[in-house]
């Protein structure tokens, strides 16, 4: 992973251009084993939140399913 990986995901954290130029300084001054933390945490919100969305859309999908058999039995 390049150094211009790490910025972007710390750029793409903080919500556009606003703190954009504090978190690349934060980020040049950490050392390799805490940018490698960070990574790994904001890896780890990433997985988070597309699980949690499998779940959402799962739970939508056994909705619309009761919903059919319902309707079948009309």
């Amino acid at each position: 992973m390049g150094p211009s990986e790490g910025k972007m995901g710390m750029e793409h954290g903080m919500g556009g251009e606003q703190g954009t130029d504090h978190m690349k300084m934060m980020w040049e001054k950490l050392d390799e084993k805490t940018r490698k933390m960070v990574m790994s945490r904001m890896l780890e919100e990433k997985i988070m939140m597309k699980e949690a969305w499998i779940k959402h859309l799962q739970h939508k999908i056994e909705t619309m399913k009761m919903i059919k058999a319902a309707m079948d039995k009309m």
